[in-house]
């Protein structure tokens, strides 16, 4: 019995298609593919930011688990990244919800436009305008306070520097937190719902909330799950706050693993502590992801 032709001869008669698909693979292996096998190479050295780099084996492992910043930034992480979370995922659903069950079609499409309008500012420039905000003498949060008569005309509240305020502050930056790209992900699940489901949900006597919560979650649980994971991974590697607004204060209140890992790197030189850090997060990270998604798939099946 003749047998096939071999997995060689087969990339050979196909060469043509492999070389326009090189530049992609040679990309992904450079910058996306090596780094991170870099990194983890590199936490176990004593690896200086002139290139230096001596092997210490566990060392960086061992300090990094006995250093109190470093531990003291893991809780102060998931402070931040819980409720932006839940807001990152319910509050587009209200709002694709709103807009879904508008009757007039071009009005639809109109607020779906409006809801897109706002990514089209960088998110640092979205930093500073709440920065601005929470000035504590000028800003628009102190003198909205003072205008309705909350707080004394002259009182000064420090938002950003009060270690009590930092946290809920950092949390309520974006507000009405309505993402324009979240929404319309949201969108294309609902118009993606039967309008022979809905109907007969109607006809059955299902209020508005009885078919969110029996037909519309059910079939947006992809979209859940998305935003969920990817809400974990961004919010675990984002440092932006701490680099335009905090600096990690006061004192160490808003320090993070990312923002550790960034001063670690790039202030104190210490580029193997740094990607030992690193390590640490993308072993984090790859957990919880894991763990999230094996539990959305077990609740949609």
């Amino acid at each position: 019995m003749a047998s096939g032709p071999t997995l060689l001869a087969k990339i050979w008669s196909s060469r043509k298609a492999y070389l326009f698909l090189s530049p992609l693979f040679l990309g992904l292996i450079l910058f996306c593919y090596y780094p991170p096998v870099s990194g983890i190479y590199h936490s176990f050295f004593d690896w200086d930011s002139v290139g230096k780099a001596v092997y210490v084996g566990l060392d960086n492992y061992r300090e990094l688990f006995r250093d109190r910043v470093f531990l003291d930034s893991i809780p102060t992480a998931f402070l931040i990244l819980v409720p932006r979370l839940i807001i990152g995922i319910v509050v587009p659903l209200i709002a694709a919800e709103m807009i879904f069950n508008v009757r007039q079609k071009r009005l639809q499409s109109a607020y779906r436009v409006l809801v897109l309008l706002p990514i089209v500012a960088p998110g640092v420039v979205g930093l500073l305008i709440w920065k601005n905000i929470y000035d504590p003498t000028s800003g628009l949060l102190v003198a909205l306070l003072r205008g309705t008569g909350l707080i004394a005309p002259d009182r000064v509240i420090d938002w950003l520097g009060s270690a009590d305020l930092i946290i809920p502050s950092i949390v309520f930056m974006g507000f009405p937190w309505i993402g324009g790209t979240s929404v319309l992900i949201y969108m294309a699940g609902l118009m993606n719902i039967s309008s022979e489901v809905i109907e007969s949900s109607e006809l059955d006597g299902a209020g508005l909330l009885r078919r969110i919560w029996h037909i519309d979650l059910p079939h947006l649980m992809g979209q859940v799950r998305f935003f969920l994971i990817f809400g974990i991974i961004g919010g675990l590697q984002d440092f932006g706050i701490q680099i335009v607004l905090t600096s990690g204060g006061p004192g160490y209140s808003t320090y993070v693993p990312a923002y550790y890992m960034y001063i670690e790197a790039f202030t104190a030189g210490r580029m193997g502590y740094a990607t030992t850090i690193g390590t640490v997060m993308f072993a984090a990270i790859f957990v919880l992801s894991l763990i999230a998604y094996r539990g959305m798939k077990t609740e949609t099946n």
